[in-house]
């Protein structure tokens, strides 16, 4: 060992000269390189500063002990809590080698599955001692890690049996953020990394429990993934397979038969693994199937949800067993392992279901998931780019059973414009509709005539209720029509039931337009904001034509939609109205704020959300965007743009917070996203721009695009248009863009321009819903009810 003179304030300088010198037997110079570089933003520390934050080691500050050191809780300067991971001096076994090796492993990766390197360090001083009778100085070296706080510990103190402990979901993310963590390792990197000691106890679990790998003292860096003979020990007793313990072989199966027993622990308690080994596979699977089915059947009463985990537990069980095969060929890999969670997931989401009020799934906060795609799978680790585009996902998934949807009720508040008999007859058959399709929990209230009159206050559409609002439809007057009146009146009537009955249920505004809301003056009106308004033009061309701009506007200044039918035909309101229904009665979630923190060296430079609220703040490391509400089986797409130094692979963590129809708050859970950013050249494939990302940027460069046109002057629209797409279809996002998306906008825009030849200088309908669709990315009935666009969501019945 090179000997290290310093004192507490040379320590950076020594401890950065020691790590970069030994990094010279690397085989890979792009790696010391890239070692090099991240040095530079290690955090040294000196041993006076980690005495003081650990209270000179003490007991109480210690929370962990093994068999190379000690592991104490300590307070940074910023507030937040670090492990402080000291070494034993002077043992066995701990050498500046494996120092060194859990060091470097650590300083290259970043990923939220595994445990962030905060800080070390390494530092050498001469201490007076006493000796042979005489005074001298004596070298003495300390080494430290400081690692991000976790919470709730190791793994291995949470590990118990399937009747009692953590919850399946629990256990579940717990298993696949290891294998996420995992594939990183394997798979994530330029130069695979084997872990080597995979154990409960070098499974960290933070505050939300998210499980972090940790522990890197035993692991290895290989240049590929050739199966290598090892005479160095690695590994613990009872998580490593025969082909190490009887011919010291090593690679990457080693670290899944790890996994395998890892996750029969995490299933069946401690003694999983012995209980696996002693028994059948087929009697194993179906013992813990059987104690997992009696412990759902008292937290769960959906028969799809419970058979759709039951099944859950099967697959993860028979993953663990396939990963401890004897013969290491037979034993998946990482990525196999993840399709397979994957797949399952996709099972989970279609069998989502709940029981009358009780709709609190078994899986907390899958009411709403969020997704994040990168332009690409990495970036050169020397490029900068100064609007790198992130997709943003929204999901609400989808219901499959009507009679198992949660439910809280919608008051639906109904503006009708009427101008003569005719209408009237209309409407009554439009109401008849909205009544049917409205279940027993809704309410509805009927707004008509000159000064918002109330026609019907707001009724529970019960069996009574109906009978009532069908009689109410005989007697609908029409005649003098104030819209601004009448809105003031609807959006009244619902913040008295507000305060009334608190925000459980779910209000809305909906106004059937003819030509009777013709006033010119409703567009410099102020509408008030608080109930989304969906508006619904009757008829466009005749000599009752609605007036377009005016159902727009009102749905723009309310975060509500405009549509339209072209004829005055019964089928088509009636399907116009099955579809509007048929969202507001499957409102999964409101509120929604999703929330952006741009990662170390990264700026936010704009987000790209449509009609709903979003900002960045003025330093560009946060941003937010809002969502009043969203249905079931909805999804909504958001672009963020990001400035990227060189270098940084941690892009932004993502998290955020939405509102559950029993009015309580429901978080989204932090999570980092990442990209790879290789020194070295890496296949074209992963600079390929995702396909998904490709399909929004074009979506929204041509939405944007036909919107500032009707803004200056769309007598020139066909013309401008044609230029448009020429430009869209020639760029590198309308490449790789997928073809039915492009076909998509094609046929709209065909539309778009047919419209505006028959009707040269008007913001006609057709282009305004589809403008409205693609601003709230919600579907819309545009002249026919079959063309509602990308974003349909089909009608249900709440009965």
């Amino acid at each position: 060992m090179a000997s290290q003179r310093s004192e507490s304030d040379g320590a950076p300088h020594s401890a950065r000269s020691i790590m970069l010198s030994s990094s010279s037997s690397r085989s890979s110079s792009s790696r010391d390189s890239d070692m090099a570089s991240k040095l530079q933003n290690a955090t040294c520390l000196s041993i006076r500063v980690l005495q003081e934050i650990t209270d000179n080691f003490s007991n109480e500050r210690k929370i962990g002990q093994g068999a190379y050191g000690e592991v104490y809780v300590a307070e940074a300067e910023n507030g937040e809590n670090v492990a402080v991971k000291m070494l034993y001096n002077n043992m066995p076994g701990i050498d500046d080698e494996q120092f060194q090796r859990e060091f470097e492993n650590l300083m290259t990766l970043e990923h939220q599955n595994i445990v962030r390197l905060v800080g070390y360090c390494y530092e050498t001083q001469h201490q007076p001692m006493h000796y042979m009778g005489r005074t001298i100085f004596a070298e003495r070296t300390y080494r430290a890690l400081c690692f991000e706080y976790m919470e709730n510990g190791s793994l291995e103190k949470h590990l118990s049996d399937e009747c009692d402990g953590l919850d399946w979901h629990t256990r579940y993310k717990i298993i696949k953020g290891t294998c996420e963590g995992l594939k990183h390792l394997h798979e994530g990197l330029d130069e695979p990394i084997y872990h080597l000691d995979l154990k409960p106890d070098n499974i960290l679990l933070d505050k939300n429990m998210v499980p972090k790998l940790a522990d890197f003292g035993l692991s290895k860096l290989f240049g590929d993934k050739q199966t290598r003979i090892s005479h160095s020990p690695i590994g613990t007793i009872g998580y490593l397979p025969m082909e190490y313990l009887h011919g010291n072989i090593v690679s990457n199966k080693l670290d899944i038969f790890s996994l395998g027993v890892v996750m029969i622990k995490i299933i069946a308690g401690r003694r999983g693994y012995s209980k696996s080994a002693e028994m059948d596979h087929q009697e194993f699977l179906d013992q813990v199937h059987e104690n997992w089915r009696d412990r759902m059947l008292k937290t769960c009463q959906a028969s799809r949800q419970l058979e759709a985990h039951y099944e859950q537990v099967n697959v993860c069980t028979k993953i663990a067993l396939s990963c401890m095969e004897i013969d290491r060929h037979k034993r998946p890999n990482i990525t196999d392992i993840i399709h397979q969670m994957n797949d399952i997931e996709a099972v989970i989401d279609k069998a989502l279901s709940w029981t009358g009020r009780k709709y609190t799934s078994m899986m907390n906060g899958d009411l709403v998931k969020l997704e994040v795609l990168t332009r690409s799978d990495a970036v050169p680790c020397g490029e900068r780019c100064n609007e790198y585009p992130i997709l943003v996902r929204v999901t609400a998934p989808p219901w499959r059973h009507t009679e198992e949807m949660p439910h809280a009720g919608v008051d639906l508040v109904l503006v009708l414009d009427l101008v003569d008999g005719w209408d009237r007859y209309l409407m009554k058959k439009a109401m008849i509709v909205a009544i049917d399709e409205l279940g027993p929990n809704d309410r509805l209230c009927i707004i008509t005539s000159g000064c918002g009159h109330c026609t019907m206050k707001l009724t529970f559409m019960s069996d009574n209720g109906r009978d009532v609002a069908r009689l109410m439809l005989d007697e609908l007057p029409s005649g003098c029509f104030n819209m601004v009146d009448s809105l003031r009146e609807a959006s009244k009537i619902l913040k008295e039931r507000e305060v009334e009955e608190g925000n459980g249920r779910v209000g809305f505004i909906m106004v059937l337009l003819r030509s009777g809301s013709n006033e010119p003056a409703i567009l410099t009106q102020k509408i008030s904001p608080h109930f989304p308004v969906h508006t619904l033009g009757l008829g466009y061309g005749g000599p009752y034509s609605h007036n377009a701009e005016v159902g727009k506007y009102l749905a723009d200044e309310t975060s509500g939609t405009y549509s339209f039918i072209q004829q005055l035909d019964i089928s088509e309101i009636k399907e116009a109205l099955e579809l509007f229904i048929g969202g507001i009665t499957k409102v999964a979630a409101t509120s929604i704020r999703v929330t952006l923190t741009a990662g170390e060296g990264v700026a936010i430079s704009s987000i790209e959300s449509g009609g709903y609220n979003s900002r960045v703040n003025s330093e560009e490391q946060s941003g937010e965007i809002d969502i009043n509400d969203i249905y079931a089986g909805e999804t909504k797409n958001f672009i963020v743009k990001l400035k990227l130094p060189e270098g940084k692979g941690k892009l932004v963590i993502i998290g955020g917070q939405y509102w559950n129809l029993n009015a309580s708050k429901q978080l989204l859970a932090d999570t980092d996203v990442f990209i790879s950013r290789p020194r070295s050249e890496c296949s074209p494939g992963k600079l390929a721009m995702h396909r998904e990302v490709a399909a929004e940027l074009v979506r929204v460069q041509f939405a944007k695009c036909i919107s500032a046109m009707l803004e200056v002057d769309n007598r020139s629209i066909r013309y401008d248009m044609e230029l448009l797409w020429e430009k869209i279809r020639l760029s590198e996002e309308g490449q790789c863009a997928p073809e039915e998306t492009l076909a998509g906008l094609v046929k709209a825009m065909a539309e778009i321009q047919k419209e505006n030849v028959q009707h040269i200088g008007k913001k006609l309908p057709y282009v305004l819903a589809w403008l409205s669709c693609h601003e709230w990315q919600r579907a819309t009935t545009k002249g026919d009810c079959s063309d509602s666009g990308a974003f349909m969501v089909g009608p249900t019945k709440m009965k």
